[in-house]
């Protein structure tokens, strides 16, 4: 029974390492789309840079503003998104830019 309490434990602490930060908070299981910057300019062009994390354990992808411009072919900057995936042991976190 003890084994079983700490391995729970450890699988607890590990998946809270997990959990991206949000607006709404820390939750378990999250899908979510968060403004992050609006300017003034507008356009047609969409771009998108993803991160995973897998049990806090691998971590990788370049989910910057940059990849996100480099993706959609974009110049001017219009839109800064956040979309946030989270299902306990497995985290994506997409950045997401509008512009032309």
């Amino acid at each position: 029974m003890k084994k079983v309490l700490a391995l729970t434990a450890v699988a607890v602490m590990l998946t809270a390492c997990t959990m991206p930060s949000s607006y709404l908070g820390y939750s378990l299981i999250a899908q979510t789309v968060e403004p992050t910057n609006v300017t003034g300019n507008t356009g047609t062009k969409t771009g998108k840079a993803c991160g995973t994390n897998i049990l806090s354990i691998f971590s990788s992808g370049d989910m910057s503003v940059e990849a996100a411009k480099a993706n959609g072919k974009i110049k001017t900057v219009a839109t800064v998104d956040r979309e946030i995936t989270n299902y306990v042991v497995y985290a994506k976190v997409c950045t997401v830019v509008t512009g032309s």
